[in-house]
């Protein structure tokens, strides 16, 4: 199957989904476990603990507090990347320091999401992107909208389609949600990029969010 039309075959239409199924899919690994053990440790579906793991299923809380207990970390720390809570003037401002962070180390990837919990049509967030780190080798899409990013340090590879632009400091980029891509820090210092997401889905009135 062409990595196009297998990037079309599952698509996360949450980036909360995505980035916190691929943090437990990293918390097994390092256990040694496989997708059975942990399914049949946790009294759940072998499916939907790999729905989950690909960002295509949500997990409730109920079953992110028996992944917790498993993997031996703790909710909170599983919850913080999850769950907005509602800051200061009503969701309008997130200071520093409440902002998620969700850490993907086995790709070499962190993120901070600075979105305030009132904006509902709009995300704003940091990658922080290690020498080699990547999304991986498959094409990626999310959801409806358009995204902008801005290279801050470093460069960055990206693959939009079939085509492929290595990005410097200062370079900046758009492509819509659906559109297939993947992308890579191919350099020897760390990258740092800014993507502004707008969200068609939420605007619309569903709570959903895109990942860059």
């Amino acid at each position: 199957m062409p990595a196009a039309t297998s990037a079309l075959a599952g698509r996360p239409e949450s980036a909360v989904d995505l980035w916190l199924g691929q943090q437990l899919r990293q918390l097994r690994k390092q256990h040694g476990r496989s997708l059975a053990e942990v399914a049949r440790a946790c009294g759940m579906s072998l499916g939907l603990l790999s729905q989950i793991e690909r960002g295509l299923s949500s997990a409730s809380v109920k079953v992110l507090h028996v992944l917790a207990r498993e993997f031996n970390v703790s909710v909170n720390s599983l919850l913080r990347n999850a769950e907005h809570t509602q800051s200061e003037d009503g969701g309008r401002v997130a200071r520093a320091g409440t902002h998620r962070y969700i850490d993907l180390s086995e790709k070499g990837i962190s993120k901070e999401m600075y979105t305030p919990p009132a904006c509902r049509s709009m995300d704003l967030c940091r990658a922080t992107i290690e020498p080699g780190g990547s999304t991986g080798q498959e094409l990626f899409v999310t959801g409806q909208g358009e995204q902008i990013g801005v290279v801050l340090k470093g460069s960055l590879e990206l693959w939009v389609g079939d085509r492929v632009m290595l990005l410097n400091e200062g370079d900046s980029f758009c492509y819509a949600s659906s559109t297939p891509r993947r992308w890579r820090n191919p350099g020897s210092q760390t990258t740092e990029v800014i993507w502004a997401i707008s969200n068609i889905t939420q605007a619309a009135g569903d709570d959903t969010q895109q990942a860059p």
